[in-house]
């Protein structure tokens, strides 16, 4: 592949994001050295680093030491959690032990869903409610949409074919990979419906997360809003 002389390392990255996405390196596969891709890229080795940092900046690859740059697979438990920023009472990320799915349909977007998923009222969201436990106790009520054709294959599928899904293995399964969240926390009464689902009194204080996760390529792929009543567990950020 030929670029001009003056080609960004952008434009270098936007090609390697490119094999990632449509399957020509898949997860676990050995990228070609530095070297050799600046050679085929026809740019400088220097080009060429900076574009594989942005890679592994952004969670595509993973670089290790005398073995190679290697293509991450984000179904690992690592990576399939990578938006959650709940902890539990040692520091650890809250991982579920058991959920509840409620509702998943796919149909036409409602409220606002089209502004939220950027999405035409003519396009179709994948719609699910579901309650998160850990040690058997409910402590999270969700309700996410998912601009289906940003997902090729999805619709074809139907709703079955996600289930109660995580939406990183369940992006990487149809050919798109993500990049940055974006998360508002509030706080909310619980309602008659969401106090019944998590055992909390009526108008009990509950954590509201209201989360977009962008593609790569930055188009809104999952617009999800949660309600949490924790305990010992707290919500996470971190800045750079």
């Amino acid at each position: 592949m030929n670029l001009s002389r003056h080609a960004l390392y952008a434009q270098v990255y936007e090609a390697l994001v490119q094999r990632v996405v449509s399957g020509a390196w898949k997860p676990g596969d050995c990228l070609p050295n530095e070297i050799e891709l600046a050679r085929e890229f026809g740019v400088s080795p220097g080009t060429m680093r900076k574009a594989l940092d942005k890679l592994e900046t952004d969670r595509l690859v993973v670089r290790r030491q005398g073995r190679g740059t290697f293509v991450l697979d984000h179904a690992s438990k690592a990576l399939a959690t990578r938006y959650n920023n709940l902890m539990d009472e040692r520091g650890e990320l809250l991982a579920p032990s058991g959920s509840t799915l409620l509702s998943q349909d796919i149909g036409t977007p409602v409220g606002a869903e089209c502004d939220r998923l950027g999405i035409r009222a003519s396009e179709k969201v994948l719609r699910t409610r579901r309650v998160r436990c850990r040690q058997g106790r409910p402590y999270m009520y969700e309700e996410a949409a998912i601009a289906a054709g940003r997902l090729p294959g999805l619709e074809h599928d139907g709703a079955a074919a996600a289930g109660d899904y995580l939406i990183v293995p369940l992006a990487q399964r149809y050919g798109r990979h993500l990049g940055r969240a974006a998360e508002k926390v509030g706080s909310t009464p619980a309602s008659p419906e969401v106090a019944g689902l998590l055992g909390v009194r009526l108008d009990t204080p509950l954590l509201q997360l209201d989360r977009i996760i962008f593609t790569i390529d930055e188009q809104p792929l999952e617009w999800r809003i949660a309600l949490c009543h924790l305990k010992d567990e707290y919500y996470f950020a971190q800045t750079t």
